[in-house]
C-alpha cells in the first residue's frame, strides 16, 4: 500500500506549477474571466495545430518544462535529435530525446500501489535525467539511470548535483552504456521506458529483464510512456497488462509465467506468488 501522505503528495504534486507563477500573475492582471479566456485560446490553438494533450510537442508541455527547469535549477527542457549528439559508434538506433511531463509521470506512478521503499527505480535511456529527479520525490530504495549519449549523461549528472527539489531517495546511480548490455539488478523494481529504443534494442532489453526474472523471481513493473512498441510487451509472455491508455501502458511480472517457466526451471519454493 502507498502511505497516505505519499498518495496525497502524488495527487497534488502535478498541480503546483499550475497554481503558481504565470497563472497567478495572469489572475492578477486579467482577473478570472480574462485568465479563462486566455486558457481557452491556448487550448483552441493546440487543437487547431492538432497537438494531442498527451503529445510532448504540445507547447503547454514546453512551457511547464521550462518552468520546472527555472524553479529547480536544472536543464531538462527541449526536444533533441540524437543523431546530432553522436559521440559513440553504438548509436545505430537513434531516437529523439524529450523530457517526460511532470504531471504525466506522477499520473502513471499512481497506478502502481506498492511500498516504493522496497523497489529500485530504473529509467532506461534517462536522457537529461528529469524522470530520475521526479522519482526522487518518492522513497525508492535506489534510483538508476542508463544513458548511451555521453553528452546527455553529463547533463544528467549536473542536474542531479544542482536539483533543488524534494529528495526522498538518496541512493542514485547513473550509468553511461548501451542499455541492451546492462545487467538487470535482481531486486524488486519499476522499469521506466519513454519510447527509448528501436524495436531491435527494445527486444534485447526485455529479454534481459525476462532472464533476470527467471533467475530471481520477484515483483516488478514496466511503465511505458509513448508506448509505440507496446505490442512487444504484450507478446513477451512474461508480462501481463495492468493499465493501458492512449499514451501509456503498465505491465507487471506475470504470475502464470512464473508458474510455467521460472518455477519449473529454478524452483520457486521460497517465492510468495501473491506478490507477483
Amino acid at each position: 500500500m502507498i502511505p497516505e501522505g505519499i498518495r496525497q503528495h502524488l495527487l497534488f504534486l502535478d498541480f503546483r506549477a499550475i497554481l503558481k507563477g504565470k497563472t497567478v500573475r495572469s489572475l492578477r492582471e486579467r482577473a478570472v474571466l480574462g485568465t479563462v479566456k486566455r486558457a481557452a485560446a491556448l487550448v483552441k490553438h493546440s487543437v487547431a495545430n492538432r497537438w494531442p494533450l498527451y503529445d510532448v510537442s504540445n507547447p503547454w508541455y514546453s512551457y511547464f518544462d521550462k518552468r520546472f527547469d527555472g524553479r529547480f535549477a536544472v536543464d531538462t527542457a527541449g526536444i533533441l535529435n540524437l543523431p546530432q549528439l553522436k559521440t559513440d559508434p553504438r548509436f545505430t538506433h537513434p531516437v529523439n530525446y524529450a523530457p517526460t511531463p511532470r504531471s504525466r509521470f506522477f499520473r502513471m506512478l499512481r497506478q502502481i500501489d506498492v511500498d516504493y521503499s522496497k523497489f529500485v527505480f530504473i529509467d532506461f535511456r534517462c536522457g537529461k535525467g528529469k524522470v530520475l529527479l521526479l522519482a526522487a520525490a518518492l522513497p525508492f530504495k535506489q534510483i538508476i539511470g542508463i544513458e548511451l549519449s555521453s553528452k546527455l549523461f553529463r547533463v544528467a549528472e549536473n542536474n542531479l548535483r544542482t536539483y533543488l527539489g524534494t529528495r526522498r531517495c538518496s541512493e542514485f546511480q547513473l550509468v553511461c552504456m548501451d542499455a541492451s548490455e546492462y545487467e538487470i539488478p535482481q531486486e524488486r523494481a519499476i522499469y521506466y521506458f519513454y519510447n527509448p529504443f528501436a524495436e531491435e534494442v527494445m527486444r534485447k532489453v526485455l529479454d534481459n529483464i525476462r532472464r533476470s526474472l527467471a533467475a530471481t523471481p520477484r515483483e516488478m513493473y514496466v511503465v511505458y510512456f509513448n508506448h509505440v512498441l507496446k505490442s512487444l510487451l504484450d507478446e513477451s509472455g512474461f508480462l501481463t497488462p495492468v493499465k493501458r491508455t492512449c499514451w501509456f501502458s503498465i505491465h507487471k511480472a506475470s504470475r502464470e509465467w512464473f508458474l510455467r517457466h521460472a518455477g519449473s526451471q529454478n524452483g520457486c519454493a521460497g517465492l510468495n506468488l501473491k506478490e507477483v
